[in-house]
């Protein structure tokens, strides 16, 4: 019987350690922690011996609202949910869904299940960057076979009423126009159908930190008169990824592009930094700049085709960002703080 008692208990901790919403249980008489999960542990940054045994006040001491909640529930014996309640831990703030619930057996715990919201933020954004990076190719798919076609026959038109028609001046000058906006279109159709090509990208090793410094020169070239201060910060150890560095070098030109054009200061700044963190996706770039922000209004579909903010603006830049890294197996996320905006990109490493 005491072997049957052990492995239940055995796996019951296994179970609560496996799921990923904190879970804490506490003495309501003492309204100290005698129980806490893995995640709590990454929730709140600390070690299961560093929580265990103190007050569940001393660790959300700035938290009356959440701490009102969990003394309704202990007083009033029942048990409640509710979502999106601000928290400060000791060494962040989140906003979380809260269930508190007297746990049966023993009339003195409760336990206390926290679900972070800033996670099912992450995952929405990463959704509609896998969203946005499919339609591109669906997008380009339709504009090609719809516009190029007529669009050649429109040129085709114009070329043949010149040879005819003997134009001078003005009328010449609207020709020539017809046949030059063909063109642009036609061109801006062909380098877009490289984004509906579903066969393999042809890659190889390469220095993703190298790749940026090029794409930052272009950009600085581009933009040589307008007074933007770059800041670099490379890690020197970064691994290589996989990588087709012709695409990868328009996808960062993009995004250098976007955040030196948000940029409304004299003296703007773009800040450029790669880093290795330990994950499922280890090396990330970060681009920030002090522009103007992303408006509110265009954050859930900023990598769709067409979504643009700008006066002249196409739309497409931030679509063929997010086609691009997600062809090299990557995925692209942005933040916008106090008008200072971050665009995260984030790759595997070359498995050896």
């Amino acid at each position: 019987m005491d072997t049957l008692v052990k492995k239940t208990e055995l796996n019951s901790e296994f179970i609560l350690n496996s799921l990923q919403s904190p879970i804490i249980v506490i003495n309501s008489i003492k309204k100290t922690i005698i129980y806490c999960n893995n995640s709590t542990e990454i929730f709140l940054e600390m070690s299961g011996k560093n929580i265990v045994g103190k007050k569940i006040n001393s660790l959300f001491k700035d938290d009356s609202y959440f701490i009102s909640l969990i003394e309704k529930s202990i007083k009033s014996n029942r048990s409640i949910n509710e979502f999106n309640v601000p928290i400060h831990t000791p060494k962040k703030k989140n906003n979380v869904s809260i269930s508190i619930s007297k746990i049966e057996n023993d009339n003195n715990l409760f336990s206390i299940i926290l679900n972070d919201l800033s996670k099912n933020f992450e995952f929405s954004k990463r959704f509609n960057f896998e969203k946005s990076a499919q339609s591109v190719s669906s997008l380009v798919a339709m504009l090609s076979h719809e516009i190029k076609n007529p669009l050649s026959g429109i040129k085709g038109a114009a070329q043949i009423i010149q040879k005819r028609v003997n134009f001078k001046g003005k009328d010449l000058n609207l020709i020539k126009l017809i046949n030059n906006e063909t063109e642009r279109i036609k061109k801006l159709l062909n380098s877009l159908e490289n984004f509906t090509d579903d066969r393999p990208t042809k890659k190889k090793s390469i220095n993703l930190n190298q790749v940026i410094r090029n794409s930052k020169e272009s950009v600085e070239a581009i933009f040589n008169k307008k007074e933007i201060n770059f800041v670099e910060s490379y890690d020197p150890s970064l691994p290589n990824i996989n990588g087709n560095e012709n695409q990868l070098t328009q996808s960062f030109v993009n995004l250098l592009k976007n955040g030196v054009e948000a940029i409304n200061e004299i003296n703007g700044i773009i800040k450029i930094s790669t880093r290795y963190q330990h994950g499922n996706l280890p090396i990330k770039v970060f681009i920030e700049d002090n522009g103007i922000g992303v408006p509110d209004e265009l954050k859930e579909n900023i990598f769709d085709p067409f979504v643009t903010n700008k006066i002249n603006g196409k739309g497409l830049g931030l679509s063929i960002c997010a086609k691009i890294i997600q062809n090299h197996s990557g995925t692209i996320e942005f933040d916008t703080i106090n008008n200072r905006t971050i665009f995260t990109v984030m790759f595997d490493k070359i498995n050896k």
